[in-house]
């Protein structure tokens, strides 16, 4: 399979490359250096996409000199995505490409499911099921209403709290959010694993008391 035109390659390799030598000189100098990071299709696009931003913000990098910087900064099989790019393709271009073949929007279904299936392990404290939680409804809701993410958060804790009894006692104090959700759940564990531990020591008693 044969890669695109000559023309429309040079012209791309030199828009990638051209301003890379330049930042050095000027106002962008007082800044000190940062070290670009490198995505080759492993770990989160999404953090390395966060992390790029900030440093163009930080650098006071212009349009060209973030997609230049952007192409550089890609490998591997991320790299292949830059023979795809028009010869005047933008940064919001590259973006979007890059979350299509590598990014969350590709993994969302997997991550709905994942949520959808989740429940509590025995043995597994609340604390751990929460963040195990927030994190899924994040990469889950990334382009989605905060409200709707809350709402969304808090109804997957209950339902993975695996205990009808607590589901219940939890939904009828009707909490707005999922960390008031997690507070309900904390006291009752705590109000059971109490009873529990005054229905051994009553039983031991019991069990002492001259027959």
């Amino acid at each position: 399979m044969s890669g695109p035109p000559p023309n429309a390659t040079t012209e791309r390799r030199h828009r990638c490359m051209s301003h890379l030598t330049t930042t050095s000189t000027g106002a962008k100098a007082k800044h000190p250096l940062l070290k670009l990071q490198h995505f080759n299709g492993s770990g989160s696009l999404e953090t390395f996409l966060m992390k790029f931003q900030h440093m163009a913000a930080y650098l006071h990098w212009d349009d060209e000199d973030t997609f230049s910087h952007l192409c550089a900064s890609l490998d591997g099989a991320t790299g292949q995505v830059l023979w795809e790019l028009s010869p005047h393709a933008s940064t919001a271009d590259l973006t979007h490409l890059l979350q299509t073949r590598f990014g969350t929007q590709l993994e969302a279904e997997c991550f709905k499911a994942e949520l959808r299936a989740r429940r509590r392990a025995m043995g597994e404290s609340l604390q751990t099921l929460y963040h195990n939680i927030t994190r899924l409804v994040q990469l889950v809701c990334l382009n989605t209403d905060t409200t709707l993410a809350m709402h969304m958060g808090k109804e997957t804790f209950i339902t993975a709290l695996n205990n009808a009894n607590w589901q219940l006692e939890v939904m009828k104090r009707e909490p707005a959010t999922v960390e008031i959700a997690l507070g309900h759940a904390i006291k009752l564990e705590a109000y059971e694993q109490s009873l529990a531990a005054s229905t051994t020591q009553f039983q031991m008693i019991l069990r002492q008391a001259p027959g």
